[in-house]
């Protein structure tokens, strides 16, 4: 835990924030343009006023992480709940939400950074951090260097010992919690009120003596350690008792178990060799299918081949016997010579092929049927031809019959080779079924004796190991018990202002009765028998069909609206009652959301009687969709000119000084009219 190294005062002190420097962030080039973005949040009212998108939350978010750096609560910063028991150390962000702001910008952020100034009482500081990756890169206190080795954890370590001490609480992680739940009251809205875990260490960290809340908070982390030591070995113990039951069980079903278990062991040893068999008879049958059907390839390859050449010869016949006939004539002929295909007609006409055949080994013509003596125009030598033709159909054939062998060789092997597949596919299945059953047989073996007394030496181990930590449990339960019984007495004796205080500000904020009641609560810190009884607040108000006030435990018990104007109540009272009224900065985001023109008006006039109230400093954004809370946030409608002008100083405008997006690159006259009339309070639609 960190310890403060400046001076604690009396009360809580939260911070004032004076200015805020951006060099160098793309997504604020300032006016004129690359200038970046300086602004003074004075005394009173600042509001940071643009549309969507152009960076109201990134502001904020700039605002946070100057003072936050690198860590939180959680690697992803505030959870929506917080846990029963706090961290020891703040938690380093991840790698992506350290980029939250070099992701929103082309050079991601490289050269940016972000220059705080604020003050705690009478002690200013400047907090200067690079907005790639948050880290410190200057940081004074009343204008002196701290001393801070650069980009280091030592540097973090030291700037967050002395923020503690500045505001006035004993470890950092307070100063997270406060941060999160009292300074700012972001859009995401963390529940100050409804967190039960939440509520309980804000008021340990605000209402507690500062060693008594850092040893309150130690001992609830030393009850959860030691509460999760207990039940990780009570969960172990249970696993070995389980064990040991399961070997007596075996000793007692052994005997079956062991005749199955041989059977089964044989007709699984039976079938594994089965298997090697024929995986490497596959092998073989697949090299016989390969050269099947090479063999067929070569086969097909030659028999086009030899119907080619009878093709060719054929041709040859008919130019060489008939030269007077026309090609047409000689294409039919060929035709169906070569496929026994009429051209013609498509008919089957391997008939007519024998017979031209015949005609042409005899030399009669295809075509008129005359005999050679009769023909004037035809080359004799036709006995010649005959033969060749002959010879070229004989090979024909035998490569017909080889195509044909290969073929009814290729479909046996192929057979033959799915067959042994779908043998080893079923000799798969049924391995795995037996080494199922062998594997269960073998759990009903008895184990050997020494391994049975192993375990029950283990199991002795572990309870005497559970024994320690839940006596250690106890231990620590009781001394927070303790701690705890000393911490209510102060927080009992705010209960009166705070309820006070409370209801003043609900009165402004709601048109319904509201008040807070403290009530006795239990801390859920174990999961044992310890029960940690802990003062809590919660809202009792009217209901429209129910006399009296009715109290509120969940933030289910009442709308949206309710719920966030509640919680604002209650965190407003928490910072008069904390700070001693000392003067402060509150921190939030769109207060128009989820509110009706009526509610606006009340909200925006609440809100401004809080940051007149000493030199406080209210930071508010607005989005212009609901203007009539600018009006109202300022002190409502105004007409004269200084009085307008006065307002705009006070308005951090990023219709100007961010990078424009598309609707105000459209859409910047009607804008900025709209916030003008919005702080002069004027209708938009008279």
């Amino acid at each position: 835990m960190l310890k403060c190294l400046i001076e604690h005062p009396a009360m809580l002190r939260l911070p004032i924030l004076t200015a805020l420097r951006l060099l160098n962030y793309g997504l604020f080039p300032g006016r004129p343009a690359g200038s970046g973005l300086e602004w003074a949040f004075e005394d009173g009212v600042s509001l940071i006023a643009g549309v969507n998108g152009l960076g109201k939350t990134t502001l904020l978010t700039v605002l946070l992480r100057c003072l936050t750096g690198p860590f939180d609560l959680t690697g992803y910063g505030i959870p929506d709940q917080l846990e029963s028991v706090l961290p020891a150390e703040p938690v380093s962000l991840k790698p992506a939400v350290k980029r939250f702001f070099g992701q929103r910008v082309a050079d991601d952020a490289k050269t940016a950074t972000a220059e705080l100034q604020a003050s705690f009482g009478t002690d200013k500081i400047e907090i200067v951090r690079n907005l790639s990756d948050l880290t410190l890169v200057r940081f004074t206190v009343n204008s002196v260097d701290q001393v801070l080795p650069p980009h280091s954890t030592s540097a973090e370590r030291n700037f967050q010992e002395k923020i503690c001490g500045l505001f006035g609480l004993g470890s950092f992680i307070d100063v997270l919690l406060i941060v999160h739940h009292i300074v700012f009251f972001t859009e995401d809205r963390p529940g100050a009120l409804w967190d039960e875990n939440a509520q309980r260490q804000i008021l340990r960290a605000l209402f507690l003596d500062i060693q008594l809340a850092k040893k309150v908070a130690e001992l609830e982390r030393e009850v959860g350690s030691a509460d999760s030591n207990a039940r990780n070995h009570s969960a172990a113990a249970f696993g070995i008792q389980q064990r040991v039951e399961a070997a007596r069980d075996r000793e007692q079903r052994s005997p079956g178990a062991l005749a199955d278990l041989a059977l089964e062991q044989k007709l699984l040893d039976a079938e594994l060799e089965e298997r090697e068999r024929l995986t490497n008879r596959l092998s073989d049958l697949d090299d016989d299918r390969k050269d099947a059907r090479r063999q067929l390839e070569h086969a097909k390859a030659e028999r086009e081949r030899a119907e080619n050449k009878v093709e060719e010869l054929k041709l040859a016949v008919l130019a060489r016997l008939f030269p007077k006939m026309e090609d047409s004539a000689r294409l039919v002929v060929l035709k169906a010579l070569a496929s026994g295909e009429c051209l013609v007609c498509g008919a089957d006409a391997r008939g007519r092929r024998d017979e031209l055949e015949r005609l042409l080994a005899g030399g009669v013509c295809p075509s008129c049927g005359a005999e050679p003596e009769r023909q004037e125009h035809v080359v004799p030598p036709f006995v010649v031809e005959r033969t060749r033709v002959k010879l070229a159909r004989n090979e024909v054939d035998r490569f017909l019959t080889a195509e044909k062998s290969s073929a009814e060789r290729m479909a046996a092997a192929t057979a033959q080779y799915d067959q042994t597949l779908d043998r080893l596919e079923a000799l798969r299945v049924s391995i795995a079924e037996r080494k199922n059953r062998t594997r269960r047989l073998s759990t009903l073996l008895p184990m050997e004796t020494e391994e049975i007394t192993r375990l029950q030496d283990a199991l002795e181990e572990t309870r005497r190991a559970q024994r320690s930590a839940e006596s250690r449990r106890a231990a620590c339960a009781k001394k927070l018990a303790v701690a705890l019984e000393q911490g209510r007495i102060p927080i009992q004796r705010k209960t009166k202002q705070l309820a006070t205080d409370f209801r003043a500000y609900t009165r402004a904020l709601l048109s319904e009765d509201v008040e807070l009641v403290r009530i006795v609560t239990k801390a859920k810190i174990t999961q044992g028998k310890e029960t940690f009884e802990v003062p809590a607040f919660r809202p009792q108000m009217a209901a429209a069909d129910r006399p009296g006030l009715t109290l509120r435990r969940t933030p289910a018990d009442v709308s949206e609206s309710q719920r966030e104007l509640i919680d604002l109540a209650f965190r407003l009272a928490l910072i008069k009652l904390a700070t001693g009224k000392a003067s402060c900065t509150f921190i939030m985001e769109t207060p128009e959301a989820s509110l009706d023109e009526l509610a606006m008006g009340r909200v925006g006039k609440a809100l401004f009687e809080f940051a007149n109230e000493g030199n406080n400093r209210l930071i508010s954004t607005t989005n212009l969709t609901n203007a009539g809370m600018i009006a109202s946030i300022f002190g409502g409608p105004v007409k004269r000119a200084v009085q307008i002008a006065d307002r705009k100083k006070r308005v951090l405008n990023l219709l100007q000084l961010a990078a424009p997006n598309q609707a105000v690159l459209k859409n910047r006259k009607k804008y900025e009219q709209i916030l003008e009339s919005a702080l002069a309070g004027k209708d938009q639609h008279g």
